[in-house]
This record gives C-alpha cells, sequence and structure tokens, in this order.
C-alpha cells in the first residue's frame, strides 16, 4: 500500500510492536469490526488516546497528573491549590486519596482514567497471602515426615 504525502515514518521499540501486534489479533478474534490491517489498528488506538486525553482536559481541567513512584500517584488539584495521591490502601486493594480521605472522590475518578494508574505497585489482596503461607507450612509438615517404607518390587 502506497504511503500519503501526508503520513509520516515512525520508530517503535519492537517490545511495543509486540505487544501492539498481540492487543491487535486478540481484538480480531473477539471484534469482527476491528481493523484488518495492524497499521490501522495503531492508528486507531493513538487517536482514542488522543480523544480520552480531550476529554479528560474538558472534565476535569482543573486537574492534572504531577507524577508517579511505584506506590503513589500524584494528581495536582489547582482549585484546592494542593496535590492529591492516590494510592492502593492495602486492606482492601482500594484506590485511596489522601486529599480527601476517600475512596470514591473526584481526584480517584480522574485517576482511574489516567494510564499511568497501572504502575501503581498493585498487590494482591492480604488473604492470598495467608492461605500461601498456611499452604506453604502444610508442605513443610508433610515433607518433613519420614517417607514410607514399602517398596514394591516387580518381577
Amino acid at each position: 500500500m502506497p504511503r500519503s504525502n501526508s503520513s509520516e515514518l515512525i520508530t517503535l521499540r519492537v517490545k511495543v510492536v509486540r505487544a501492539l501486534r498481540d492487543k491487535w489479533k486478540k481484538e480480531l478474534d473477539k471484534n469482527p469490526f476491528a481493523n484488518e490491517h495492524f497499521g490501522g489498528f495503531v492508528n486507531e488506538l493513538l487517536s482514542e488516546m488522543l480523544e480520552k486525553d480531550e476529554f479528560l482536559k474538558k472534565y476535569a481541567p482543573f486537574l492534572s497528573e504531577e507524577g508517579c513512584t511505584k506506590d503513589i500517584l500524584y494528581i495536582k488539584d489547582i482549585k484546592e491549590n494542593k496535590t492529591a495521591e492516590i494510592y492502593l490502601n492495602d486492606n482492601d486493594n482500594k484506590l485511596y486519596c489522601s486529599l480527601c480521605k476517600t475512596f470514591n472522590c473526584f481526584h480517584i475518578q480522574f485517576a482511574i482514567a489516567t494510564p499511568k494508574i497501572a504502575k501503581l505497585n498493585i498487590k494482591p489482596k492480604a488473604i492470598l497471602y495467608k492461605e500461601l503461607e498456611l499452604n506453604i507450612q502444610k508442605e513443610k509438615k508433610t515433607s518433613g515426615r519420614k517417607k514410607s517404607s514399602r517398596s514394591t518390587v516387580h518381577q
């Protein structure tokens, strides 16, 4: 397919292209209306991302991402002239806003709509850790026992 004069070649990392191609193949399998061409799929995906950014600017013009660490997403609130720290509460694995001291404020809604929320260090629930530890202890007890001296001889 010839390139139009208004198009531009860009370079993507191999890892990114692999991830995009995997996403495209999954989309083709589940959505009969997905773009048949990989390049078209990537263009649509990038366009949707730009539209989402524009929507966020209109929806919450007084909020912006200030950065993130592995545990905290910082949202600048110009109205309040403060920065909200959004992080996962260890007790119930829910997002928590330190500014509003709640699990369901405007800052959290904004954070969920940003891609950086996926960079937070999401941990499995504490119950899973307890279950895992109990299983390990059971395994240690059973493996610590003497093995049966029964043996079978086939002739």
